[in-house]
This record gives structure tokens, sequence and C-alpha cells, in this order.
């Protein structure tokens, strides 16, 4: 916050003074010394969309799809760095991005698309374009990847295409403006003796998901399980950056790590979230997460000036829960997340007089909300079956899950993820 008085103020509150609230870094990032210019041999491409005319609406996903050049496809490179290129003047329109591999070998783009994503002439292969290998939201600087570590890029048996992924914030309706936003990568052929991954942890995008109105603290947790840890490598994955995501009510968020029910310590925390200023942590030393281990990711939403339910979902106006960890070794889970289970919560809503095959958002809007009915819906989510999304790297959920991957009951654990700083007993040091 800057405040400035035209005198002898004693409060913030006097009317002569003159205050606003403004998001900047006092303190740099102490990411080392390392930067990615210390390699004798690197190259840079930019993967960006092409003149992309922004719709005037206030929530866009355009998606723009590349050919990697035949340099970096005769030989397995590894990228050492990556940074966001928002074309200027657009800054405040550039929401979040994401670059995918795209997983659809044997296969061929007639075109090289660059169109909104949810257009329904899109080339069906568009949907195999489901691995992040580049992740960043507004606010976030760039990503230097620690000497040991790299995410993979070309060679001969890399599938050719990627797509960049970009999160358009139009709020005032704007005509006319072209874009043409991405990212800078950094790579070498000199590779490290680790391949980088990135892991999605969190709320499953949908409305059974949703944040009642009035709301000071509101929180969710969505669950990575043990049943998908099990398929990280055999000696588990260190995480050394992490980046926390929620939109415009998100208040507070945080990861929590847990083994045979016993919570390690958390990952990442952020008690003063804004949506306006986000940024990746880089860990002062890695974490190890074994396989059945179990990472939990909170989110606290605050809903005071809200008359109605903000739904779970994509559009700024709805909310997100999510964590992007970077990692290594690659693992070949893709996405861990969760959502109440759709049964259960059919089931909650059976309980309160709704008819329970309406639409999910449309039995939330059905009932009669009172402060006790909130409270009760807090509570199922705190205990409630989950639906769990484990995803493997082109989209598919890992086969065989006894239940499908759905009434998934929630880990037992003897710390819940409260809000709360960590108490004196937690070791910090637990993952030396």
């Amino acid at each position: 916050m800057i405040a400035i008085g035209l005198g002898d103020e004693r409060s913030l509150n006097e009317a002569t003074v003159s205050k606003e609230i403004t998001f900047s870094q006092l303190l740099p990032d102490d990411d080392g010394e390392y930067s990615p210019e210390d390699e004798t041999d690197y190259q840079q491409i930019s993967i960006t969309a092409i003149d992309a005319l922004i719709p005037n609406e206030v929530t866009t996903y355009w998606c723009a799809v590349a050919r990697l050049n035949d340099i970096l496809l005769t030989k397995k490179h590894h990228i050492i760095k990556f940074e966001a290129n928002i074309t200027k003047g657009n800054e405040h329109l550039v929401h979040h991005m994401e670059i995918y591999q795209c997983m659809n070998p044997g296969h061929d783009f007639e075109w090289l698309y660059n169109g909104n994503c949810n257009d329904e002439q899109k080339p069906q292969e568009l949907h195999g374009c489901s691995k992040v290998i580049a992740a960043w939201a507004f606010g976030a600087g760039p990503l230097v990847y620690p000497p040991e570590a790299g995410m993979p890029i070309g060679g001969p048996d890399f599938y050719p295409y990627v797509m960049v992924e970009i999160h358009y914030n139009n709020v005032e309706k704007v005509s006319g403006v072209v874009d043409n936003s991405g990212f800078t990568i950094t790579y070498s052929d000199q590779l490290r003796p680790y391949d980088a991954g990135i892991l999605e942890l969190g709320l499953i995008y949908s409305d059974a998901n949703s944040i009642p109105p009035k709301q000071a603290a509101f929180p969710i947790t969505g669950y990575c399980v043990a049943d998908c840890t099990q398929y990280f490598p055999l000696e588990g994955i260190n995480i050394f950056a992490t980046q926390l995501h929620a939109h415009l009510t998100g208040r507070k968020l945080w990861t929590s790590h847990y083994r045979n029910g016993v919570k390690l310590g958390e990952i990442n925390r952020e008690n003063h979230y804004s949506p306006h200023w986000q940024h990746v942590n880089t860990l002062a030393r890695p974490i190890n997460v074994k396989p059945g281990d179990v990472l939990s990711t909170t989110c606290v939403f605050e809903t005071l000036n809200k008359k109605n339910f903000t739904w779970g979902g994509y559009g700024i106006e709805d909310e997100m829960c999510v964590n992007y960890i970077h990692y290594y070794p690659v693992s070949d889970v893709e996405v861990c997340k969760s959502a109440i289970d759709n049964s259960t919560l059919r089931e909650f809503f059976k309980q309160m007089g709704i008819n329970p095959t309406m639409e999910i958002n449309e039995m939330y809007k059905a009932v009669k909300w009172t402060a006790e009915g909130y409270s009760d819906l807090q509570e199922l989510f705190s205990v409630g079956d989950l639906n769990i999304h484990c995803l493997q790297h082109d989209g598919d959920p890992f086969p065989h899950h006894p239940s499908g991957w759905e009434h998934v009951p929630q880990p037992e654990i003897r710390i819940g993820p409260f809000d709360k700083m960590r108490p004196p007993f937690e070791c910090p040091a637990i993952n030396d």
C-alpha cells in the first residue's frame, strides 16, 4: 500500500490522505548465482500466437499451434529457461499462458491452427495437445531450471508440434486488439542428468467445486491421492519450483505434503494471494515426494461482495485452485486433482429436497440457502468422496483403477490442511 498525506496526518483514514494498493517486488527472488547464460551453447526460440484478434468478450482461450524447427528435431535438447513474451500494451489482457506438447503420433495437422480454443471447427488433433512444457500467469517472472535438470524437447521421437494456449481477460470487451504474446524458450543440447516435468495439482475445473456468496473464508481442498502418486518413479520426484494460481476470490493458497497420514510440511503457501501479482516460487532446496504420498492443495475464498455462487470453471469470474509444480525426474503423471464426487453431491442436494437429476449448477441455484446450509456444504467438501483426475501425458486417465477414479474416499490424514501457519512442532528440515 502506498499512502501520501498533505500534512501531519496520524491515520490512513484521514480525508487528506491519498492511498492506493500497488504490486511491486521490493526484494529480488533468491534463485542463486546460476543463470542459463553460464551454458557454453544455448539457443532461443519464440512460441507465440500469430496476430490473434482478441474477441470483445471477457474470457477467451486462444490456441496457436507451431511446428518445431528441424534443428530441434535432430536430437534431444533441454529447456533451461522460459519466460513470458507479452505484446507491448496487452499486459492487462493476458491472464495466463501454457505451452503444450502435442501427443498425436501418426497424425498431422492440415494447417497450423491459430484461433479460439472453443471453436467447433478447430482440428480434433488439438485434443491431443495435453503435456505441459511451460506455464505462466500474470505477474510471474522467468523460470530458470536448476543445473541438474531440464525440460526435454526435440529429438527424432518428439512429435514436432506444440501449442500455446492463452487466457485473455478482456474485462472492458475492447475490440480490434491484435496480440502476438507467448513464450521465449532458452534451450541447450548439453543435456542435464534429469528430465524435468510439470505436474498440475488442485481442484478439477468443475461447477461441483463452487463457492457460496457472503463468505469471509470458505476453504476447498483438492487432493493428489496415493493411488495416483504410486505412478511416480521409485525414488520419488523432487519439487524445485511451484506456482499457486486462483482467480478473483482466492485469498490464501497452499499445498501440504503427507506420508502415511502424517503431515511432513508444506510445499508452498501464499497467505496474501493476489491474482494481479503471481510468481513462480523457486524452493530453497528440492522437496522429495515418494510414491504413495499425498499432496493436498487448499484455497480459501472470500465472497463477501458476491450475491450468487461463484462456479468452479475457466472464466475469470469463475474460480480455480491450482498449483503447478516443477520437478525432476519426469513421471508419467500429468494431472493429479480432485472434485467432490458427483453422486455424493447429488445425494446431498436430494436430502435438501432438490431434484438430483438437475444440472449441478441448477441444483445449487434451487436451494434456499441458510448459514447452516453453507456450513453443511463446507463439511461435505471436507469429508465427502472424491472424483479424481489422475491423467497421463496424453490426457487419458491411468487405467484399471478399482472404482474408475470415482467415489474415492478422502485420504486418512492425522492433521488436516487447516488455515494456519506451520506449527512449531513441525520440523522445517524434514526434507533435507
